[in-house]
């Protein structure tokens, strides 16, 4: 599978009569030369950051947040005090091929520079030894977002690191629970721990079910979009 990395030319010409066209930044390439790429909506000061499918075997997260980007078409003032840096395919390698690790069978999120990372030959040779990691450590550095939200799956909960706790019972809450709130703890050189307590900003780890992928978008939107316009509107 290839990974979807073009928003429709349909949604972009609605984006661009809206007055809400995104900007595409390239962050860099995965260990076989997909592009990893941001896609920046708004153009406040103060940035958020979201991104999908960095353990390639949990891709539910990519079509939910490519329906959040949609969203924005729909209701551009959204965008009108904040900016949302959207990384809708973190692993693309690992993600074509729905495996959890990149192509050098290093899983990714092991992989920063974090005072809890051990060493493992599937955490990486060193931290950030990556492209991909590196490619995310770039969008930390070219966004410095005030917080950070990452899809993954199958635990169907609301993680946080860092001073996100509040914003964890925000997100829970505006979905009914549906994903409730469980504190699974720093996994050694994960990018939450990275974001949470190196940097000390709020991240969340929204777990979705097992098998979300097979669901459509728009029962994903239905069921979780709501906690991540409860992330946008935290301010």
């Amino acid at each position: 599978m290839r990974p979807r990395l073009a928003l429709s030319v349909c949604l972009l010409l609605t984006a661009a009569l809206n007055g809400a066209t995104p900007e595409e930044v390239a962050l860099g390439e995965s260990v076989e030369g997909r592009p990893i790429v941001a896609r920046v909506w708004g153009e406040s000061e103060r940035c958020l950051l979201i991104l999908a499918s960095i353990h390639g075997s949990e891709p539910a997260g990519t079509p939910l947040v490519e329906r959040l980007e949609a969203w924005f078409v729909e209701h551009p003032r959204e965008l009108a005090e904040r900016r949302v840096a959207i990384v809708p395919i973190a692993n693309p390698d690992g993600y074509a091929k729905r495996e959890r690790f990149n192509a050098n069978g290093v899983d990714l999120n092991r992989n920063f520079p974090t005072g809890n990372r051990t060493e493992r030959k599937i955490h990486g040779e060193s931290a950030l030894s990556e492209p991909e990691s590196r490619a995310l450590m770039r969008a930390l550095q070219v966004f410095d977002p005030v917080r950070v939200v990452s899809l993954h799956q199958p635990i169907a909960c609301v993680d946080y690191d860092g001073p996100g706790e509040a914003l964890a019972e925000a997100m829970s809450a505006a979905i009914e629970r549906r994903l409730p709130v469980k504190k699974l703890g720093g996994r050694p050189g994960s990018l939450g721990s990275y974001v949470g307590v190196t940097l000390g900003r709020p991240i969340i780890t929204l777990e979705l079910p097992k098998h979300a992928e097979d669901r459509p978008a728009e029962e994903l939107w239905r069921d979780y979009g709501p906690a991540l316009i409860a992330f946008l509107r935290a301010d």
